[in-house]
């Protein structure tokens, strides 16, 4: 039986921070929903958000976008300062973030954490946690993941 190859954590860690602030530079919510995992949650120092569908996901992502527009972010600069296997499917890593437009830093660094999953084959984040503080407008984005701000309340 073939062994197949695994890719350093780190590699796995730096390729979903790249799809996820290319894509929320750009609006590309499929690109970002690709590799996010639904039911999941995302914490920032104002509590913890749990998406329960892609809706909630939709709309954490469009609010993080428009604010990451209108402040004229160029760039995402996120790094993998860590991360190790704790399964053969499942990763651990931290990452250092920080917003910019041209250069000039905008917001952060910050530190994050996410768990990384093998699902159905690809690299999945089921589990986020960003150090941004309550009032930080990022932070107020993911918080709209919430099933609160749903319009539809039957759900």
């Amino acid at each position: 039986m073939a062994h197949e190859m695994q890719i350093a954590a780190s590699d796995v860690s730096q390729a979903l921070l790249d799809i996820t602030g290319e894509a929320l530079l750009s609006g590309d919510f499929d690109a970002f929903a690709s590799v996010f995992h639904v039911p999941q949650y995302m914490a920032t120092m104002a509590g913890q958000v749990y998406m329960e569908t892609q809706d909630d996901m939709r709309r954490a992502f469009n609010e993080m976008h428009n604010h990451f527009k209108s402040v004229g972010a160029t760039d995402l600069a996120r790094k993998c300062i860590s991360a190790e296997y704790k399964t053969p499917t499942r990763i651990e890593a931290t990452h250092e973030g920080e917003v910019l437009r041209n250069g000039k830093r905008l917001n952060g660094p910050y530190p994050g954490f996410s768990i990384l999953e093998r699902i159905d084959g690809s690299w999945k984040v089921t589990g986020s946690e960003y150090a941004l503080e309550p009032d930080d407008a990022q932070a107020r984005a993911i918080a709209r993941a919430d099933k609160k701000y749903r319009t539809d309340t039957t759900a």
